[in-house]
């Protein structure tokens, strides 16, 4: 984390931007998950009511998973998020139907990956690294690396080169 981005953070969490607030959370709640897990219950609950953000103390999230507009994201419990993702307002990860968290079935989105707003990932999906899942759109199949989905159903709208970096701006 360069010093501009710590400071801008640190700054955020002074007069309680949503932003690095719920990325403070999630930190807690990520330490406390496996010692305490009702005090991360409590946290989670926390989040829901103070910024509309519910995340499952469950789930997977990297410490570098990024909410610049964290308001109505619901990530449900078995959902895996790696490094460097990038998840706007309004996004559901969850499963599909009723009973997927005994099976298993939940979405596990890949590093570098942005997921733009009103955007739904739903069942055992894996989205690739470096995917664009564009805004809107309901993804219930598998993302591969470097691909922009869009649309209802979500289908490939582009494959990037590998080091084409506009696919991921």
């Amino acid at each position: 984390m360069t010093m501009k981005r710590g400071l801008q953070e640190f700054s955020g969490v002074l007069i309680g931007a949503p932003g690095p607030s719920v990325r403070r959370s999630l930190r807690r709640m990520a330490k406390v998950r496996d010692r305490n897990p009702m005090v991360a219950r409590f946290i989670s609950e926390r989040m829901a009511r103070r910024f509309g953000v519910y995340i499952n103390p469950k789930s997977i999230l990297a410490s570098t998973v990024r909410m610049p507009h964290p308001v109505g994201i619901v990530i449900g419990e078995g959902v895996r998020i790696g490094e460097r993702v990038s998840i706007y307002q309004n996004v559901t990860l969850g499963g599909a139907r009723v009973g997927d968290w005994q099976a298993g079935n939940y979405p596990e989105v890949g590093d570098d990956s942005t997921i733009f707003a009103g955007a739904v990932i739903v069942g055992a999906v894996k989205i690739g690294r470096h995917a664009v899942v564009a805004a809107n759109a309901v993804v219930t199949k598998d993302v591969p690396d470097h691909a922009t989905v869009a649309g209802v159903p979500a289908r490939v709208v582009r494959i990037a080169e590998p080091g084409d970096t506009a696919a991921s701006a």
